[in-house]
């Protein structure tokens, strides 16, 4: 069982932002925490993808070396 503590802060924003997070927060589970939860998991996922595609382009062989790894593999049985 994995328990998450929740932690209390303060954040400030312009006007306008506040605005935004405290509407959205109405329609979101969690509310306004909620809501900017949300975001920051999603921009966790754009920096993995963007990672993965820069490891990626890193290794251009990985997916022919995997595939004829693999190959070898069943060969091997």
């Amino acid at each position: 069982m994995v328990v998450c503590m929740s932690e209390r802060m303060t954040v400030s924003f312009v006007e306008q932002i506040a605005r935004r997070v405290r509407a959205r927060g109405v329609d979101t589970p969690g509310g306004a925490s909620g809501y900017l939860e949300r975001l920051v998991r999603e921009d966790e996922l754009r920096e993995a993808a963007r990672a993965s595609a820069s490891w990626f382009q890193a290794h251009p062989s990985y997916e022919a070396d995997a595939a004829e790894e693999s190959v070898g593999a069943w060969r091997d049985r």
